[in-house]
């Protein structure tokens, strides 16, 4: 379940910067096939990321930790492909707010003790 997760997370940042990417006129120019290609291979990427979001679901006893595992990778390695890929800027201030999202959607995740009064 977990991996399934993790991989829903990864296929969903992939299928979003190819979609950044058909949009780039650096890296399309003028070409429709080329970006035709990219377009196709997003919608690919988005389907094989639910297929294993469904999967993870489906292994789950309930949808918050597969929902906050794919959350979290996604959120992580588009942060960290912006950055090398785009050559977008990450401040301290960015990181600092993806370790606050990241402790927050932990703590959802986590698992509740119901004590009963005795």
């Amino acid at each position: 379940m977990f991996i399934e997760a993790f991989l829903a997370g990864i296929w969903a940042s992939v299928g979003s910067s190819l979609g950044k990417l058909s949009g780039s006129h650096y890296v399309v120019g003028e070409s429709y096939v080329i970006w035709a290609g990219l377009l196709v291979a997003m919608v690919l990427a988005n389907t094989w990321g639910c297929r294993h979001y469904l999967r993870s679901l489906d292994a789950a006893t309930n949808s918050v930790a597969p929902t906050v595992i794919s959350a979290v990778s996604s959120y992580v390695l588009s942060g960290v492909i912006g950055i090398a890929l785009f050559e977008e800027g990450a401040s301290v201030r960015w990181w600092a707010g993806a370790v606050l999202i990241i402790m927050g959607l932990a703590l959802v995740a986590r698992p509740q003790n119901k004590h009963k009064p005795a």
